[in-house]
């Protein structure tokens, strides 16, 4: 959706959720700080039963001047912009309108139109009217307010942004320097008396599923929820912990783990994988639930029965590959070499300085690495990225004259850790192709796999049924995974 096109009404409405959290407040605000600066008018509301009451919110809309105002009633405008929610959803009260538009990050739960924009691979809507806003050509510098607002969203839907989810999350949250003193008054006036109450209840009986402890709690903010199941990792007996509540739409989940062999953003990913949408990072994440997508996909089931039958599949669902420690037979699967596809690779030492701790971002998540002129930066087809040796690279590819085009829209940026700068990766980006004597042996997985690689002590790759488990030829301990998309794409069978 184009945000110039919301100007051609006059009479706009634009609605938070009922009970609006941090994140639906933001996005309205920003949003209409958008309109006004283009000459239009808009009202900022929301409705429902219960009047914005917790002490950080009250306080969120006094240090930044958000003028939201809660209504009971609504003469039908020519536009209502549902925000952080969707319209006719559970968790929004639905009033008349000429033309409804919708911005959200949850799980659809409406047909889409063509004024109306859903993303749930992002952690907030406030990442979403970012996005949006910056497209269009908004100046944030001219209202830090509009920012803070936006960056407190994001803060407050991903506990603290330990469960960021996508890219834009972690740009949003780098865009420009906040208020700390507004943030630092924010962030500690989150929890009263009755919330504390809430903690202590739900942490006072787990239920023990294998090396899992659950733990289901009353509605209550996402932070709440992280805050507890921070307590309950350190629990020795726990190697991960889920808690959980209902909301109006949907069951809101928060993860924790503890395990190398269980990765916190993964269990998101697949507890939410038919229903919903889940994220973050390694050892923090949340995930959602949506009820209408639990009904459509397991109808008649309680969504805490349809939790719990996901939590034992995943339990079930993977076997465990450690590369140093497994009796893989290798020497029968089939042999494959790869084609001369072109990809990109940059010298991680043309970015930034010899020693320097740098993290790429990528769709998948952070890969951290030091500057080294040892260390080179693989761009695959998908742009997915990796880092190679310089002595395994100069073995394996020979470089190009050709320009470097990426493959996908969302080209991995890279960030010097220490002092936060970001640069694209494209322009140090070159083109090479694989040399055909590179000789692999490879098997399609049958089961989802975790495999432990030599290259990352902290995690695993992940691959599904249908993804290659792969080495190298004569090095059979060098165990990687290569999915099914783009495994024919770069790879040949070839005899022997």
């Amino acid at each position: 959706m184009n945000l110039s096109n919301l100007l051609s009404y006059d009479n706009i409405v634009i609605q938070s959720h009922d009970a609006p959290d941090a994140d639906s407040i933001a996005s309205g605000f920003a949003l209409l700080k958008y309109i006004e600066s283009k000459g239009g008018k808009a009202r900022l509301v929301y409705g429902g039963r219960d009047r914005i009451n917790k002490p950080n919110l009250k306080l969120m809309v006094e240090l930044l001047d958000i003028p939201i105002e809660y209504v009971e009633t609504l003469p039908p405008p020519a536009l209502l912009i549902t925000v952080d929610c969707q319209y006719g959803a559970g968790n929004v009260t639905r009033f008349e309108a000429d033309t409804v538009a919708v911005f959200d990050h949850h799980w659809p739960e409406i047909a889409e139109t063509e004024n109306t924009v859903i993303r749930p691979a992002l952690g907030s809507c406030a990442t979403l009217i970012w996005d949006v806003m910056r497209e269009a050509g908004y100046d944030f510098s001219s209202d830090p307010k509009v920012y803070n607002a936006l960056y407190y969203g994001l803060f407050s839907d991903t506990n603290h942004f330990a469960e960021i989810r996508h890219p834009l999350d972690h740009d949003l949250a780098e865009f420009m320097p906040v208020d700390l003193g507004v943030m630092k008054r924010l962030k500690h006036s989150a929890l009263s008396m009755e919330e504390l109450a809430v903690v202590s209840h739900s942490l006072s009986s787990p239920r023990i599923i294998g090396n899992m402890g659950l733990f289901h709690t009353e509605p209550c903010d996402p932070n709440i929820l992280g805050f507890s199941s921070d307590i309950a990792r350190q629990v020795d007996q726990f190697a991960y912990c889920i808690v959980y509540c209902h909301l109006p739409a949907g069951l809101k989940l928060s993860i924790r783990s503890t395990s190398r062999e269980v990765m916190a953003n993964e269990l998101a990913a697949f507890l939410t994988r038919e229903a919903g949408s889940g994220g973050g990072g390694i050892e923090k994440a949340g995930a959602y639930l949506s009820y209408a997508g639990i009904e459509k996909v397991a109808p008649g089931m309680s969504p805490d029965a349809y939790l719990k039958k996901q939590i034992h599949q995943y339990q079930e669902n993977y076997d465990l590959v450690d590369c140093e420690h497994h009796n893989l037979d290798f020497s029968t699967a089939g042999r494959f070499v790869k084609l001369k596809h072109p990809a990109g690779f940059a010298r991680s030492t043309e970015i930034f300085p010899e020693n320097t701790h740098i993290c790429v971002r990528t769709l998948e998540g952070d890969i951290d690495m030091v500057a080294s002129a040892n260390i080179y930066i693989m761009i695959g087809i998908e742009n997915e990225v990796y880092s190679i040796e310089r002595e395994k690279f100069e073995r394996e590819y020979d470089v190009t004259e050709e320009k470097y085009v990426p493959a996908a829209p969302y080209l991995p940026s890279v960030i010097e850790v220490m002092k936060g700068r970001r640069v694209s990766l494209l322009p140090f980006a070159h083109t090479c192709v694989p040399r055909k004597e590179k000789a692999i042996r490879a098997m399609p997985l049958l089961r989802d796999t975790k495999v432990l690689t030599r290259w990352d002590k902290e995690k695993y790759f992940l691959g599904r049924i249908g993804d290659y488990l792969a080495v190298p030829e004569q090095a059979y301990n060098d165990v990687y995974v290569i999915s099914r998309r783009i495994f024919p794409r770069i790879y040949a069978p070839q005899p022997g």
